[in-house]
């Protein structure tokens, strides 16, 4: 399941990164307490940028989904997948920034 979702997720994950990252630089590159009142409004970010996402793919790449099909994983499977994996990786790397500057 995890490789499936990685190459799922691999179609997208340069708009997700450039508008989580993007959030994060216009809300002045907070860390450390300051991180913490962040991690809601970049959640909801998140989520969007995969709405948005979840809407292109559905509209102009509707035949892409029938290769995830035809492997048994439903189209809300993967997109959950992914929403977790880009989770995971972006505020991973949020989490090793605040530690490698409070260092």
């Amino acid at each position: 399941m995890l490789s499936a979702v990685w190459l799922f997720y691999r179609q997208f994950w340069f708009f997700t990164n450039v508008v989580s990252w993007g959030g994060w630089l216009v809300a002045q590159v907070p860390l450390g307490d300051d991180l913490w009142l962040l991690f809601g409004p970049l959640f909801w970010l998140k989520l969007a940028s995969f709405g948005v996402v979840w809407y292109f793919m559905h509209i102009f790449s509707r035949q892409k989904y029938l290769f995830y099909q035809n492997m048994g994983h439903s189209i809300p499977r993967l997109f959950v997948g992914a929403f977790c994996l880009d989770m995971l990786l972006f505020f991973g790397g949020l989490a090793l920034i605040n530690w490698l500057i409070h260092v």
